[in-house]
This record gives C-alpha cells, sequence and structure tokens, in this order.
C-alpha cells in the first residue's frame, strides 16, 4: 500500500483560506481550499495515510467542551501539550481564547469525520515546528520559504503563508511516519507531534 502525506492548515472559518499540501518525496503540491465539502473532497481525491493538522484535535482533561453555558470547568484553559510548550519558550495561542474556540471545534469535527474514514490523524503545531528548526514562522513568509527548502523542492509559485504551514504540517506528518519526531501530551487526553531536535 503507497503511504501518503498530507498537511492542513485549517482556517477557524469556511470563509477563510485553508492551506492543504500533499508531500511526495521532497515535492510538494499545496492549495488554498475553502469549506468542509471542498477540504473533504481534496482529501478523498488524494486518500492520505498520514495528515498532519495544525488545529486543537482534543480538549483538555476536565472539558467536555468549550461552551460558557456548559457545566464541565471553565477555568480548565491548557492541555499537557500546551503545557510543554509553554515550558520550552514556545509561544501558542490557547485553545480557550476568542477565534480559537471555533479552530477547536472545526478541527475535532473535521478530525472525527477522517478518522472514521481511516486516516491517521495528528495534530501539528507548524509555529513550534519552525522554532525546533531555527526558520521564521510565517509572518516571515519568505524566510519560511527558504527555511523550509533544507526540507522539501518548491516550483516557482508564489505560495501564500497557510500553503507554508501547510508545507510544514505534511513534512511533520512524512516525519513522523519515519519515527522522527516526538509527542507532547498525554495519553488520557491527547498528543501533539513536534519534530526530533536533531532533525
Amino acid at each position: 500500500m503507497t503511504v501518503r502525506f498530507l498537511g492542513i492548515d485549517l482556517a477557524a472559518s469556511p470563509q477563510r483560506p485553508t492551506g492543504i499540501c500533499r508531500i511526495r518525496g521532497r515535492r510538494v503540491e499545496t492549495a488554498n481550499v475553502y469549506g468542509d465539502d471542498e477540504l473533504l473532497a481534496f482529501i478523498g481525491n488524494i486518500k492520505p495515510t498520514f495528515v498532519g493538522i495544525d488545529a486543537p484535535l482534543f480538549l483538555p482533561v476536565g472539558r467536555c467542551c468549550l461552551r460558557n453555558d456548559c457545566t464541565c470547568p471553565r477555568d480548565i484553559h491548557f492541555r499537557e501539550c500546551d503545557l510543554e510548550l509553554r515550558r520550552r519558550g514556545i509561544r501558542f495561542f490557547p485553545i480557550t481564547l476568542g477565534p480559537m474556540r471555533m479552530l477547536t471545534d472545526r478541527g475535532m469535527h473535521l478530525a472525527a469525520i477522517l478518522t472514521a474514514l481511516g486516516h491517521t490523524l495528528l495534530e501539528t503545531y507548524p509555529g513550534a515546528a519552525q522554532d525546533v528548526w531555527g526558520i521564521p514562522r510565517q509572518r516571515n513568509t519568505p524566510g519560511l520559504r527558504k527555511g523550509l527548502r533544507r526540507f522539501v523542492e518548491f516550483d516557482r509559485r508564489r505560495m501564500t503563508c497557510h500553503e507554508l504551514d501547510a508545507v510544514t504540517c505534511a513534512l511533520l506528518a512524512k516525519l513522523h511516519a519515519q519515527g522522527r519526531t516526538e509527542l507532547i501530551g498525554r495519553a488520557d487526553e491527547g498528543w501533539m507531534v513536534l519534530p526530533s531536535a536533531s532533525i
């Protein structure tokens, strides 16, 4: 069976662009998509084995949702993987912060669909991976593209920051299949995939 790798830089809103990347060897193919139907159709055409998604895919232990009208504890804001990022000095947005709630809901919804279809889902965080590799984050798009050329080959087409983060997610999915990543988090909550420091 052919193992295929896909990366998704998921937007919180279906009206905003979601970057998507397929990686084959060192070559990448990217695009921007919008609604869930368009995204799922793209995924269905590729049939990836491993999918790295830049979106929270699980909640902190103790919370069943992020709604303000629920009885689950509203003072729990961080997952173990978030706390580990903080211990390492890696900047991130808590999943209970404003727009992150929408992204978390969308990420968990899509993860349930894709898992049911047989894909292996990995929560990734491009900013953290880029920090580990010592390359710029997406706000410096030319620098990020240049930094990613250590790992992949681009065509001459200009790419959005969302596509470049999707490249990072796809690369993490590939590295994970090769045993070249580490997992942070906890078994009863969920894991985030980071590149091994030695990459």
